[in-house]
């Protein structure tokens, strides 16, 4: 049984609702296929390892530019082409959500909010912004679903009656994709009987910082997707686009997830010190100045995983090996919460907790690991049996431990020279 820390680490496997393995599965490739084959005769037949091979093409190609342009902010509009859209749809839409999931994972809280927020209002209302063909949002109506239903879907499944409206809200820039998310969203109810009728779907196809003057801010949770990373530098974007959704948390807060690119990671972090003092889920477990938002390193997780779909490893293997880390960086700002005036600013957090932001480092006085502090990091050396990795959480060295977790703390005022102990990596695509 995992104890209290492990439940908040983010260097755990995540856990995948059964019914995401059946949309990856199943659904999204009879889609895909119908909507994109371009012959007719094609349609109707199951998709097979020659569609894999077939739509492969395109995806190796928009794999390349994600790796190489994507930090640059030189990425091409990729959803304006058939070929790169139903790429995403194959590949990308399941790792993507596979992130979100994972963070729905592991803030258990933040879910329960916004599911009580939406049982408050009648209305579960999720704003997706950078929508796509609507990933986040999606993958966050599979994961309630589960929750709901109490377990895995089975075949003798009765539809359940959920206890409140759906209302999304998809922003993107790019009208093709909204297209093909609002087409998928039909085949949806074929195999979850629950959401029909129950949704009512609004399509904003505009810059996500350009709200419209009625545009409702207040919503049960707001899902951000990789949105920052590829937006301009500009304070007024933040101000006009960002700023409203932050003065008006409530349910489940709003989750700005982004690539674990340096860029990406210290503009959320910057994002983080300008809103303290406020509640957060995660991943921060102080309320101080974030220690990694300027200078050489950054926060960000990569998270072991074993991604479900068949039809998803194969394209992995396309792609050069099986995907088994998932890497993002992200800031879940919650809804400010007071007692006795006094605001609550880390009531989910175990006490004295600290967070483990680097995997071991090999160092002058052996192999040790960074964990966040305010202000500056910290050194902690890294146990021999079960090393930290990065997203660990921990007691705090200092803190009052029993005798299994006092074994090889220290605290160093400045790092030594180190250079990192490697996760396992990908194997070198096939060419």
């Amino acid at each position: 049984m995992k104890n209290e820390l492990d439940l908040q680490s983010l260097s755990q496997k995540p856990n995948f609702p059964s019914r995401w393995t059946i949309l990856i599965d199943e659904l999204i490739p009879a889609f895909v296929k119908n909507r994109f084959s371009p012959k007719e005769a094609w349609k109707d037949k199951p998709f097979s390892q020659d569609d894999v091979a077939f739509f492969s093409k395109g995806l190796v190609e928009l794999s390349d530019f994600f790796t190489e342009d994507r930090e640059k902010a030189k990425l091409p509009n990729y959803f304006t082409t058939s070929k790169f859209r139903s790429s995403y749809l194959l590949y990308f839409f399941a790792l993507q959500g596979a992130k979100f999931l994972t963070l729905f994972d592991r803030y258990p809280k933040a879910v329960a909010a916004a599911i009580a927020h939406a049982e408050e209002t009648g209305t579960l209302r999720i704003v997706d912004v950078g929508s796509g063909p609507g990933t986040a949002s999606i993958a966050f109506l599979i994961y309630v679903l589960e929750i709901i239903a109490g377990g895995p879907q089975v075949k003798s499944s009765r539809k359940i009656n959920l206890p409140f409206k759906i209302q999304l809200v998809w922003i993107d820039q790019n009208e093709a994709i909204l297209k093909d998310g609002q087409a998928m969203l039909a085949s949806l109810f074929t195999f979850f009987p629950e959401f029909e009728g129950a949704i009512d779907l609004t399509v904003e196809a505009r810059a996500w910082w350009l709200h419209p003057k009625n545009f409702v801010f207040e919503s049960s949770i707001v899902l951000f997707g990789n949105v920052l990373n590829e937006s301009s530098d500009d304070p007024r974007v933040y101000l006009k686009g960002l700023a409203p959704f932050l003065k008006n948390i409530k349910g489940g807060g709003v989750l700005m997830l982004e690539p674990a690119f340096k860029s990406a990671s210290q503009r959320l972090s910057q994002i983080r010190d300008e809103l303290m003092p406020h509640r957060l889920w995660g991943p921060c477990l102080h309320e101080g100045k974030c220690p990694l938002a300027n200078g050489r390193d950054w926060c960000h997780f990569s998270v072991p995983a074993e991604l479900p779909g068949n039809f998803f490893k194969k394209f992995s293997i396309k792609l050069g090996s099986k995907r088994e880390w998932l890497k993002f960086s992200f800031v879940w700002v919650a809804e400010n919460v007071e007692k006795d005036k006094k605001l609550i600013l880390s009531e989910q957090t175990a006490p004295k907790a600290v967070r483990i932001v680097s995997d071991p480092m090999r160092t002058p006085s052996g192999n040790q690991n960074q964990f966040c502090r305010p202000v500056s990091i910290g050194w902690v050396k890294t146990p021999a049996i079960r090393p930290y990795y990065r997203g660990d959480v921990i007691l705090a060295p200092g803190a009052r431990l029993d005798s299994r977790q006092t074994t090889g703390y220290t605290r160093k005022k400045e790092g030594p020279k180190n250079d990192s102990i490697p996760q396992p990596r990908f194997k070198p695509r096939r060419k």
